[in-house]
């Protein structure tokens, strides 16, 4: 009996050490008391004081796109319910899409992928490999379709493997030397040009997939439309609906909605490219009805392209006087994978179940129109603030995720303890972020303004 005391003495000591090592309580300090809201602030008061954006000398743009369609056997990310299956056939083709802007003292450029987000590890890579070329990372503002048919293979970690499939760093490799690629080739087209921006109502097209009718929308088609002097031009759009028409039996290569709406876009004559950002996608998806999912994805790319083959024409387009760039990195509370609304794994169970990534804001000032790219899927619930503050100092804006970090969702502060997928699964840093990322914005674009 004292043996059976003992060992059962010795597995309860066990259980409880092994609890206290890897379980904690949620901390839920308050936004404005949180030590890393005033290490932003501070941050931010020191970039009031030393930022200025030059008066263009010019403004030139260059375009073009890469087949990024691997030749080589990868899982194909974007569902976990696939667990790490491989794959080999193409539906459709996967590329990355850039424009180059040159103002006379700097060039900075825009990519788009056709995958689930810019992976981390090809933002490491790329970080080596833009110096070579002239340029550095806040320079470089990245986004992707956020398509869930496409390449896998680049989660170096347990959570990363979970929608990615096992790594393979060669495919880091080949996706960060194909965007360095586009960038060279957008650079040899560089020309001078004007740009216009425009947004068209497309709200039944898109459902709050978190709270229905109890949440709100981002119901903007936007479009950023860039003519050149020989009449040419390029479009960059954003939408926020999740680019999830495809579920994860789809087992091809395939750009879902994104793809097709590009595509018929560049069918319109004087149009050259077209490309894709993926907008405030968290809290959101695809509200279309089909017979199937591939009537579903022609139809929604049907009417997305309507709304801009319609309005393309009377978009003003102007002289672009300044330019500029900042990459913001973001100060985070302590990493909170919750397994109830009172407790959370310990931060260094969270850091080995994932890989580090690059944590930044990312802004890029086009004259009056300002693009934000987030590291996370940022929710269209939180869009409207922002885009109130910009266009009340007249400039528009356009708002995008998968910036080339990532830190799961950021959705509205009101969300947080539901226990959904969004807000308690992927909620991976505390509670108030909704208005932290608000607050960092607004403020951050007060900059450029």
């Amino acid at each position: 009996m004292k043996y059976v005391l003992r060992i059962t003495s010795i597995i309860i000591t066990f259980i409880l050490s092994f609890l206290l090592l890897t379980i904690t309580f949620v901390d839920d300090t308050l936004l404005e008391e949180s030590s890393y809201f005033k290490t932003a602030e501070e941050i931010i008061d020191s970039l009031n004081a030393n930022i200025q954006i030059n008066n263009a000398k010019y403004f030139k743009v260059g375009w073009a796109k890469t087949n990024i369609t691997p030749s080589y056997t990868l899982p194909l990310a974007g569902y976990g319910a696939r667990n790490g299956v491989y794959v080999s056939e193409v539906l459709d083709s996967v590329w990355v899409r850039g424009f180059v802007f040159d103002d006379g003292y700097k060039k900075y450029a825009v990519i788009t992928l056709d995958a689930l987000i810019v992976p981390p590890a090809v933002t490491k890579k790329l970080q080596l490999l833009l110096p070579e070329i002239g340029y550095e990372l806040s320079r470089i503002y990245m986004s992707a379709t956020h398509t869930h048919c496409s390449i896998g293979g680049w989660g170096d970690s347990w959570i990363g493997n979970q929608f990615a499939g096992e790594f393979n760093e060669q495919i880091v490799n080949d996706l960060a030397n194909a965007i360095i690629l586009t960038i060279k080739k957008s650079e040899k087209e560089l020309s001078h040009a004007k740009i216009g921006f425009g947004s068209y109502h497309a709200g039944k097209f898109v459902r709050n997939r978190l709270v229905g009718n109890k949440g709100t929308t981002d119901p903007w088609f936007r479009l950023i439309k860039i003519q050149k002097e020989d009449g040419s031009i390029g479009l960059i759009t954003s939408f926020a609906a999740h680019a999830t028409v495809f579920s994860h039996r789809q087992m091809k290569y395939s750009r879902d909605y994104p793809g097709a709406l590009v595509d018929s876009l560049e069918k319109i004559n004087n149009i050259k490219i077209a490309a894709f950002c993926a907008g405030a996608v968290g809290s959101h998806s695809p509200n279309i009805n089909g017979y199937d999912n591939y009537e579903k994805i022609s139809n929604l790319s049907s009417e997305l392209f309507s709304l801009a083959n319609e309005n393309i024409n009377s978009i003003q387009i102007r002289s672009v006087k300044s330019m500029g760039s900042l990459l913001f990195d973001i100060p985070l509370r302590e990493a909170h994978l919750r397994i109830s609304t009172k407790l959370r794994i310990r931060p260094w169970v969270f850091n080995k179940l994932t890989e580090q990534s690059k944590v930044y804001l990312s802004l890029l000032k086009i004259g009056d129109i300002i693009l934000v790219g987030t590291p996370c899927d940022f929710s269209g619930e939180l869009v409207n603030n922002i885009e109130f503050n910009a266009k009340q100092n007249n400039h528009d804006i356009m708002v995008t995720s998968f910036n080339g970090g990532y830190i799961g969702y950021i959705t509205n502060d009101k969300w947080y303890n539901l226990k959904e997928y969004e807000t308690f699964t992927m909620n991976w840093f505390g509670p108030y972020n909704g208005s932290y990322f608000i607050y960092l914005i607004n403020n951050l674009m007060e900059i450029f303004i």
